[in-house]
């Protein structure tokens, strides 16, 4: 549009200057012709020069008739060159500004064109932005809900069922392997079943434990003894280090040792072990006696409060009597147990 304007403007100022011209020029030829019609052109042969009258100012001036015509068609074909120089230039300037429309109703279909399609963009933009934005509100409450469910599996994976005190309570079982002056009197492995209680907090390397077992020795004859199968019980007081081996701190790596009674019932007045305690002189075959105990173990986690162990110990016990005078005092063996724990 503005374009349009300045082309208007240009062609209206040539048409206003061509005009001027040719009334400029016009008014001279008539000034010209008045002028001629009122001077008497004497002819003179020879010189063809014409004395004009005396004018107001009384001065008498002398001219030539033929050069003023000739300068006055000079004039004139000047001024219509240059008329015909403005109507050229007007034309040029009207084809310019046709041109100029055109392009400028080209460029206007076309912005209407990127106005609507931009438009549709704009529409097409809020509806994905709408989508979008349901897309993110589901995102975050399936997000909110997947940490939830992590959350109460994590509780559920590290449960503790003592407020993670530490306070741990098993149950065991496995076998006695007897060695030593046991096996040489007469008795052989036989199950074990071991209750261990104890308190050691994650992440702490000292801890303290209790075992209180059931177990069994299997007796066989050997020379002049005859052996029943005793049944032992024990309770244990012993201290732990623990060392972890994962980051959260719940497989570990355990000693433990300590001592506490082993009381033997149903052993046999005429057994091997009668003869290695004084008691059972008086046919008692009960004897309480006091021992200890050292080994090592390893304690997998595996779900919530539950965890997995295996250990083995050396249980030393010394008897009143030995098999020649005081040696071969020292009753052993060395139970072995896999079982579970709860903390």
């Amino acid at each position: 549009m503005t374009m349009q304007r300045t082309t208007s403007c240009a062609i209206g100022l040539c048409v206003a200057l061509s005009l001027s011209a040719l009334a400029e020029a016009k008014a001279q030829i008539d000034t010209t012709r008045r002028d001629t019609s009122q001077v008497r052109i004497p002819v003179r042969k020879g010189n063809g020069l014409a004395t004009t009258p005396m004018r107001d100012d009384g001065i008498t001036r002398v001219e030539s008739g033929g050069d003023v015509a000739t300068m006055t068609s000079m004039r004139i074909d000047s001024l219509e060159g240059v008329s015909r120089e403005y109507r050229t230039r007007l034309d040029s300037l009207e084809a310019a500004n046709a041109a100029a429309g055109t392009r400028t109703a080209a460029i206007e279909a076309r912005i209407s064109a990127l106005s609507d399609s931009l438009t549709l963009t704009r529409n097409e933009i809020s509806a994905l932005r709408e989508e979008l934005n349901t897309t993110n509100a589901r995102l975050t409450e399936t997000d909110a809900r997947l940490q939830g469910l992590n959350q109460r599996f994590d509780r559920f994976r590290h449960r503790s069922l003592f407020g993670n005190s530490g306070f741990y309570v098993g149950l065991g079982t496995g076998a006695n392997f007897t060695t030593g002056t046991l096996r040489t009197i007469g008795y052989e492995s036989a199950p074990t079943l071991t209750l261990p209680l104890g308190w050691s907090k994650p992440g702490s390397m000292l801890g303290l434990r209790t075992e209180w077992s059931m177990q069994r020795l299997e007796g066989v004859q050997e020379g002049a003894f005859f052996n029943p199968d005793p049944t032992i019980f024990s309770g244990l007081g012993m201290v732990t280090l623990s060392f972890p081996l994962n980051k959260g701190k719940s497989n570990n790596f355990y000693l433990m040792g300590g001592g506490g009674f082993y009381q033997f019932r149903n052993f046999g007045v005429g057994s091997g072990l009668a003869d290695k305690f004084s008691t059972s002189i008086d046919g008692d075959d009960t004897e309480t006696k006091w021992g200890f105990n050292a080994g090592a173990g390893l304690e997998i986690h595996v779900l919530g409060a539950s965890s997995l162990f295996v250990q083995s110990s050396m249980t030393n016990i010394a008897a009143d009597r030995g098999l020649t005078g005081e040696e071969g005092r020292n009753l052993r063996w060395m139970p072995v147990v896999v079982g579970f724990m709860l903390r």
